[in-house]
């Protein structure tokens, strides 16, 4: 009886353990880029998609970089150089070493690859489980595309979806519980998109009274998507409806709209996330105010008994309000090409145009050189600062 105690104690001590933050390591080299900003950014929250970064520092001379990261699960990443950045999945506990490779493509931001690296783990990464899915699943849908848009008959698509998920649930594979979520919700958008199921037997089966799987990145695209239009195809309230209680600022008006659907009404956590949703798509609704949406926002923020709801919509709150049309510039320096530190609250008054280029951009010059005509025509009344 004391040993089977012991036990029991031992199974809880690891159990309360595993909630526990750990420290896993990032490295790596970006040749040719010395002395630049190397970052791990995430999002706040996965349906907001706030940005947050983790930790930052900078290359040496030689552009190697070296930082420890502090989490309690596995995320969905960013790898961030400069401006530039690619993803990748963390996973607490391991040790990760980057390569960073040169842009491929030349050009103005628009036309840039995503931040290109190759990424080897010290543990079995999720990364490598990942990628191997996604190439079965990509080639799937390359090869299948006509019949799962077309047929009427869903076999192809039920049959794909047990043989991958018999696949991935052997061996290291079936012990990863982001994998196979990952995988789960992954179908499950095939399902959805394809037809093979309603969308209430998407909603029955993948979200109501189901875990909130709020960093798995498959379960909150899934979710965003669906939620864009389930409440357009379920037709629950009209139009005006929907308008009228927005500007009524209260929440509970939009909750008892959505409450009009049976299967949501079972579950409180999922109902008020998809309300946020809601709000978010409505921002820049011109029937509705903007100051409306930032009132309900801060009310689900200050009252809802989800606490992480709480969070998403206080970053939502923050998304939406700053860096729109008419918000204040953050304040910031930078140090010009003589190292004197400059910042935006000199030009305290001024109209000013921020005007980011890249050293190597011949175009930006030549945009450059008409901005100073424009400048000088304006009597100078405007400022144009230049961050290359």
């Amino acid at each position: 009886m004391y040993r089977m105690k012991f036990f029991l104690a031992y199974v809880f001590c690891l159990q309360v353990l595993a909630g526990i933050s750990q420290q896993t390591e990032i490295s790596g080299t970006a040749i040719g880029h010395p002395d630049e900003m190397v970052r791990v950014v995430v999002y706040a929250d996965q349906f907001s998609k706030l940005d947050s970064t983790l930790v930052k520092a900078k290359t040496d001379i030689w552009g190697n970089f070296s930082f420890p990261v502090v989490i309690e699960k596995t995320t969905y990443a960013f790898l961030a150089l400069g401006l530039k950045r690619g993803d990748f999945y963390l996973e607490p506990g391991n040790a990760y070493q980057f390569q960073i490779l040169d842009d491929t493509i030349k050009g103005s931001v628009f036309d840039q690859l995503p931040l290109q690296f190759r990424l080897h783990a010290e543990k079995d990464s999720i990364n490598q489980m990942i990628g191997q899915f996604n190439y079965k699943y990509n080639v799937f849908l390359y090869e299948k595309q006509r019949e799962i848009m077309r047929a009427k008959d869903k076999s192809v698509i039920r049959q794909f979806v047990k043989e991958l998920k018999e696949e991935f649930s052997a061996g290291t594979k079936a012990n990863n519980d982001y994998l196979k979520n990952y995988i789960n919700y992954t179908l499950a958008s095939l399902e959805w998109i394809s037809k093979s199921k309603s969308d209430s037997a998407i909603l029955m089966d993948y979200f109501v009274n189901q875990e909130v799987l709020r960093e798995n990145i498959a379960y909150t695209d899934l979710f965003r998507d669906f939620f864009k239009v389930f409440f357009k195809t379920q037709k629950l309230y009209e139009y005006h409806e929907l308008v009228s209680s927005i500007q009524s600022e209260q929440v509970s008006n939009i909750d008892s709209l959505l409450k009009r659907d049976n299967l949501l009404a079972l579950d409180e956590e999922l109902r008020e996330l998809s309300l946020l949703t809601l709000l978010a798509r409505n921002y820049h609704n011109p029937d509705v105010s903007k100051e409306s949406i930032l009132k309900l926002f801060l009310q689900i923020e200050n009252l809802s008994k989800y606490v992480r709801n709480r969070t998403a919509a206080k970053n939502y709150r923050y998304k939406l309000k700053y860096l729109q049309y008419g918000s204040k510039a953050i304040p910031f320096k930078l140090s010009d090409p003589n190292g004197v530190p400059i910042g935006l609250s000199e030009f305290e008054g001024q109209f000013v145009l921020l005007d980011f280029i890249s050293s190597d951009c011949a175009p930006c010059f030549y945009d450059l050189v008409r901005l100073l005509e424009i400048q000088q025509n304006l009597a100078n009344k405007l400022k144009i600062v230049v961050i290359v």
